[in-house]
């Protein structure tokens, strides 16, 4: 199955409160559960934040991590700051509007540790948005994105979205639909990566629908 990037469905207002409102909670945790398994911080940037909840939960669980959130979508960060107010949390946690393929303005080698949750698949060209996580490392930082992996057949994509997304509304098993449409495979996100220096073994499958990129700047 070719990947076809996702179509302008809806609002960005309408986007942003869809996704929102569905049940990303156990994937968070699992995504902050295995970020800790490695060093992370203090300096922590999270590419395509949304509505902050990994940013949220990874200080409250680490109280020395500083993060700078960064999303395209000012929707989604207007939904972010009022999460991020109710938790507390807006002296540790700064959000700004930026483009991930459009960051030039940003020092190379600021942070100590760049984290992504299904940004790549949003991107046009993902490529350019992993360089620019990789740019953003310091030396011996760490890199951990994550994100969808396409599957093979339209049939497997419905069966995820029936599993995963049935007891979503109908909107929201179109965004997770189109999300898995949009989506690279692990081969081509390893020959993406690859292209960046990164090994193919620091990018494996992490669950039925995820690849993982755990990448050190020691490696």
């Amino acid at each position: 199955m070719q990947r076809t990037p996702e179509p302008p469905t809806f609002r960005p207002s309408q986007e942003a409160s869809e996704y929102h409102a569905m049940d990303h909670s156990e994937v968070n945790r699992k995504f902050v559960d295995d970020l800790l398994t490695g060093p992370v911080g203090p300096r922590v940037i999270d590419l395509g934040c949304g509505p902050a909840a990994i940013p949220i939960e990874l200080c409250q669980r680490v109280s020395s991590v500083e993060m700078i959130a960064i999303d395209a979508e000012v929707e989604m960060l207007e939904i972010a700051k009022r999460e991020i107010d109710a938790a507390g949390l807006l002296d540790r946690i700064a959000l700004h509007h930026a483009d991930a393929c459009q960051m030039q303005v940003y020092e190379n080698e600021m942070t100590d540790t760049v984290i992504s949750n299904s940004l790549l698949h949003h991107l046009e060209h993902p490529e350019q948005g992993l360089a620019t996580a990789l740019r953003l490392i310091k030396k011996g930082g760490r890199l951990f994105v994550r994100d969808l992996a396409r599957p093979a057949t339209d049939t497997d994509v419905e069966n995820l979205v029936a599993l995963y997304c049935g007891e979503e509304s109908e909107n929201a098993q179109q965004l997770f639909r189109q999300s898995l449409h949009a989506a690279l495979t692990l081969e081509e996100i390893r020959s993406i990566a690859g292209g960046l220096g990164i090994h193919a073994g620091d990018v494996q499958m992490t669950s039925d629908r995820h690849w993982t990129i755990d990448w050190s700047g020691k490696d």
